[in-house]
């Protein structure tokens, strides 16, 4: 095991007691107008990385028929479950060696979300999660995903150990691998996938008067 994969392990570890000492209450603005705007054309989505099903239970609200949430971590699909309970939901824990499409059992997808979920994978995982999705999906299958910016303060947090790959120092994040490309070598994670950019839209904000920079690509794209 090389030191980017030992690196990656070590990162699902933190991030997994990480997501469980926290809990989103709210999904996010941009992709809750995207459902809603979706709904009469999804009958299924995939959110993979659900985590404590925020999203989850926004896209019931929408009245989408067919959901299914994938991710990692035990602990946080424990609440999800809780959380949505009185909607027809399907959970999947993900070990990260599981095949998305033999996970599932289908193909045929209208739409996979990847939100907030690209940062902490290496290109290598990354990569392949991506054409996994492809796998899953319908022809012209919808997915719509969230890249950290490279203007973000976390870019150049830390050690470098491979191209736009971190170890992170700040306290929140610290030791966490974060993968923050740019936006040609996003776009060419989508074109080995077989994946068609359709919109790039960006969301920006700053906490602590300023001194911290959240930015993200929001990439809608389509199976070829």
């Amino acid at each position: 095991m090389n030191e980017i994969q030992k690196a990656q392990e070590h990162s699902y570890k933190l991030w997994e007691k990480h997501i469980s000492n926290s809990m989103l209450l709210y999904p996010n603005e941009y992709l809750t107008r995207y459902i809603y705007a979706n709904r009469s054309k999804f009958n299924s989505i995939l959110d993979f990385g659900c985590g404590d099903g925020r999203h989850l239970e926004m896209m019931a609200r929408a009245g989408i028929k067919e959901i299914i949430g994938i991710d990692c971590n035990a602990s946080a699909l424990k609440i999800a479950n809780q959380r949505c309970e009185k909607y027809n939901i399907t959970l999947h824990q993900n070990n990260q060696n599981i095949n998305l499409k033999e996970l599932i059992q289908r193909d045929d997808l209208d739409c996979v979300v990847c939100w907030g979920i690209t940062l902490i994978n290496a290109n290598y995982v990354t990569s392949s999660i991506f054409k996994q999705f492809a796998d899953i999906l319908k022809s012209g299958g919808k997915i719509i995903a969230n890249w950290r910016a490279q203007d973000d303060s976390l870019y150049g947090d830390g050690k470098e150990i491979d191209k736009d790959t971190f170890i992170i120092q700040r306290d929140s994040h610290k030791g966490m691998l974060y993968y923050i490309p740019n936006l040609d070598d996003i776009k060419a994670i989508y074109k080995g996938a077989n994946l068609e950019i359709i919109s790039i839209d960006s969301e920006r904000f700053t906490t602590d008067n300023g001194k911290i920079i959240n930015s993200w690509h929001i990439i809608e794209a389509k199976k070829v």
